[in-house]
């Protein structure tokens, strides 16, 4: 990510209308690699169950171009232990291999364990060679799941 032109900052409440205006910009590749299924557009479903579950079983870092939202990662805690976590990112396709992904996969990792957290998971396609890449940077570990601490 190129210095001063993105700003990554937790998730606030305004972010939610962000994603919604970006949905646009997310091909349906790009949608089926962050939820594993072929759909043409964000899920609405998806927009009103994180809106209904953060900040408290839902949490998110989001990287912004101005006003404007290029990528989210997140984590939804796992019903049956809390301390554990789902994660997820997406970048918009205009803004891939420009480091987006990696600046917020290092902003979630603060995030996850700033919120007490103490193992997360990620479903990562087998052919999703970025989304390895930085899952590698960010945990240092070829399988996706990874303990934060005891």
């Amino acid at each position: 990510m190129k210095s001063g032109e993105r700003v990554i900052r937790a998730w606030q409440a305004d972010d939610f209308a962000r994603l919604a205006a970006a949905a646009p910009r997310l091909s349906t590749w790009t949608l089926y690699l962050r939820f594993r299924a072929g759909m043409p557009s964000l899920p609405a479903t998806y927009l009103s169950s994180t809106r209904r579950r953060w900040p408290a079983k839902w949490d998110a870092v989001v990287a912004l171009d101005g006003d404007d939202l290029v990528g989210w990662a997140e984590f939804g805690r796992y019903a049956d232990d809390p301390r554990r976590a789902d994660l997820g990112m997406c970048v918009v396709d205009a803004e891939q291999g420009q480091g987006v992904g990696t600046a917020l996969a290092a902003a979630l990792v603060d995030r996850v364990r700033t919120a007490g957290l103490v193992g997360v998971h990620a479903d990562i396609e087998p052919d999703n060679v970025a989304a390895w890449r930085v899952w590698l940077r960010m945990t240092g570990s070829p399988v996706p799941s990874f303990a934060l601490a005891g």
